[in-house]
């Protein structure tokens, strides 16, 4: 019941704002389609199914690069090899129909040449032997020049649907579909033939689905691909889509830190709120020393100071309200802004709505948000139909981060990430401990 009443609170507070006409609820998102994928309209695509990304593998690239961290358990995802059977199965009808297939490996450059791991094998046997590979050093592959003109050649043969899966979710994939849509593909995820580290995948289904992305089961995708059928979206959240393909971009970001002060991280509310730390040491660490040239702000309306816990931005500026903070991003010539910290539920829709008028997007970092009401969890969907962008940590810094290696980063950020990673004090996204 309280449930029930925090939603028509928030309902009745928007349409006494005038902004109700902005929700979409999930009634009213589309939940079908029928469609017909076929070999002359659709091409799939397949990123970085390689070995060093099976979480389980012996050549799991953490594993190997740093066998000093112990990999929580739970950690590892219970659907991990059934969402590698199902890539291999799209793989498998794709070659079957004479379907277009391009694969993606991500490679290092060493000394000696393109450093990479093998396909999956069971991946690899699926393919059809016409299948184009390619090698990239961006997370984004259509920002590769080989890459995104094989991509404009299907849509000169008439290729206007990809079909994408692969890993991992919620970097590469998440980060090349938006590419795709950037060019105008009509893109299907094959939100079940995916796998990451992180678990926690709403955020990143969610970002896709408001980027105008379907979400689909492989078996659904599999089933348009043999014949003309309705093709059910899964999974489908309220969240409504945005006007404007949101990409990411460090040089256009601020960072917003609300009620980090000792009492407030002691009381906020979250449902595993010892998961959140790590992710808030990696944030801090981020914003002292790689992100430092970012403006960088908190926000706490009894003007508490920032907590001791976790280290901050050397030139954060604090103010009790958020109209300061708008005001000095707007001024700044920023329209990114990063929200972390513990807010309530009205104080993060005031903020959304704030940012939103005046032109700056916000982009909440799920997994490094604490309620100081109730677990944001429950209500944020109404703050993305506003407009606002679901991340999380880990995506929003793989974002921040074009290519791999630190190749597109000048001298002076290269050498602040190697401070920030001489402290050893940042526990890398990929151990983490699992979030829900």
């Amino acid at each position: 019941m309280k449930k029930s009443l925090l939603v028509l609170s928030l309902a009745f507070g928007l349409s006494a704002c005038n902004i109700d006409d902005r929700l979409q609820f999930a009634s009213e998102t589309k939940k079908s389609e029928q469609v017909y994928l076929s070999a002359q309209n659709t091409g799939l695509l397949i990123i970085d199914a390689q070995e060093e990304y099976v979480m389980d593998s012996d050549i799991f690239w953490v594993k190997v690069f740093y066998p000093e961290y112990q990999i929580p358990p739970q950690n590892v995802d219970p659907q991990l090899h059934a969402s590698i059977d199902r890539i291999a199965q799209l793989a498998q009808k794709a070659d079957d129909l004479n379907m277009p297939t391009t694969i993606t490996y991500e490679a290092s450059n060493t000394d000696q040449g393109l450093d990479y791991s093998a396909y999956i094998t069971r991946i690899a046997q699926a393919l059809d032997e016409n299948t184009q590979s390619f090698f990239k050093q961006t997370f984004n592959s259509t920002l590769e020049t080989d890459i995104h003109a094989a991509m404009e050649a299907w849509s000169d043969a008439g290729i206007s649907r990809v079909v994408v899966a692969g890993a991992e979710t919620d970097v590469c994939v998440m980060q090349t579909v938006l590419g795709l849509k950037k060019m105008g593909f009509d893109v299907y995820l094959a939100s079940d033939a995916t796998f990451s580290t992180e678990i926690y995948e709403r955020p990143t289904f969610k970002r896709l689905q408001q980027a105008g992305v379907k979400l689909a089961t492989a078996s659904e995708i599999i089933e348009s691909m043999e014949s003309k059928d309705k093709l059910i979206y899964s999974p489908r959240y309220a969240v409504g889509e945005r006007d404007e393909l949101h990409q990411g971009d460090r040089h256009k970001t601020a960072m917003i830190n609300f009620n980090m002060d000792d009492t407030s991280l002691a009381m906020a509310e979250h449902d595993n709120k010892s998961a959140t730390e790590p992710r808030f040491t990696f944030l801090g660490l981020e914003q002292e020393f790689l992100f430092s040239y970012m403006p960088s702000f908190h926000v706490n309306e009894k003007g508490k100071p920032y907590t001791s816990k976790y280290r901050k931005n050397a030139n954060v500026v604090s103010y009790k309200k958020i109209d300061h903070v708008v005001a000095d991003i707007q001024a700044a010539g920023k329209n990114q802004a990063v929200i972390s910290g513990v807010v309530s539920q009205f104080g993060l829709y005031d903020a959304v709505y704030k940012l939103i008028e005046a032109g700056i997007t916000p982009i909440i970092l799920e997994d490094a948000l604490l309620g100081s009401d109730v677990d944001p969890i429950h209500y944020l969907d109404y703050i993305y139909q506003l407009g606002a962008v679901p991340s999380t940590q880990k995506s929003q810094s793989y974002e921040m981060f074009v290519e791999i290696q630190l190749g597109d980063f000048t001298e002076e950020e290269i050498a602040a990430y190697y401070q920030m990673i001489s402290l050893n004090e940042a526990v890398i996204p990929e151990v983490y401990p699992r979030l829900r």
